[in-house]
């Protein structure tokens, strides 16, 4: 009697391998593709955060300014007497001055606390462009700075760093300041004073990464109110 022999396979087909690789390499490559998109989007996420932080420290560097402008350290002589800034009570400083392109400003501040603030340096910041790339200079010289001077001039130093940082685009405004009658006797007599409002405006975008654009704005209200 012939006896039959069974044959049991012990591996796997040639075919099945090939549908096993191809399934590995489509969740493979799945994985690959998510863990990039992940790793590049908080990569971007870091260019923002950093970006916005060293316009934000621009920008207080400019408002932490503008805020004391036009001060004065016989200001309280002022308390009671409207006619302080004629009798020599003190000598007033200049109102903020803003350029015919708003992206310049200078200003005065009694820094030496005498009273007189014409006669110390003046402060001011501006863009300018500088190998194609914006930049953000602040007046450190001892002399009235010029908004019109070349990039870099003598006095002018820069506060962004063009190498990281495109400022594209800067302005400052006073549209928001306005004027209040303070007194009215009746007779003729007013006496006004101007609040003033300062808005600035600046854009910047990475120089590595141009698609990265923040903005940043602030309205700063100056503490020394002017009497007119």
């Amino acid at each position: 009697m012939k006896r039959n022999s069974l044959h049991r396979q012990t591996g796997a087909s040639l075919m099945e391998v090939l549908v096993a690789m191809s399934i590995s390499l489509v969740v493979t490559a799945s994985m690959v593709a998510l863990m990039a998109n992940s790793l590049g989007s908080t990569t971007r996420i870091i260019k923002m955060t950093k970006l916005t932080d060293d316009m934000r420290v621009t920008m207080q560097m400019m408002t932490r300014d503008v805020r004391r402008s036009s001060y004065n350290a016989n200001s309280m002589f002022c308390y009671a007497n409207e006619d302080c800034a004629t009798d020599g009570a003190i000598t007033a400083a200049a109102d903020i001055t803003i350029n015919n392109s708003n992206d310049c400003f200078t200003f005065l501040m009694d820094r030496d606390h005498d009273g007189d603030s014409t006669e110390d340096d003046a402060g001011g910041f501006r863009r300018v462009t500088t190998g194609g790339v914006g930049v953000i200079e602040m007046w450190t010289g001892n002399a009235a700075p010029n908004c019109a001077s070349a990039a870099g001039s003598a006095g002018w130093v820069q506060i962004t760093n063009p190498n990281n940082m495109d400022i594209f685009g800067f302005t400052i405004d006073e549209n928001l300041s306005y004027t209040q009658l303070v007194k009215d006797d009746g007779m003729g007599n007013t006496l006004s004073q101007k609040i003033r409002k300062i808005r600035m405006n600046m854009g910047g975008r990475l120089v590595m990464d141009n698609t990265i654009v923040r903005r940043v704005e602030d309205v700063i209200s100056v503490r020394n109110d002017l009497l007119l």
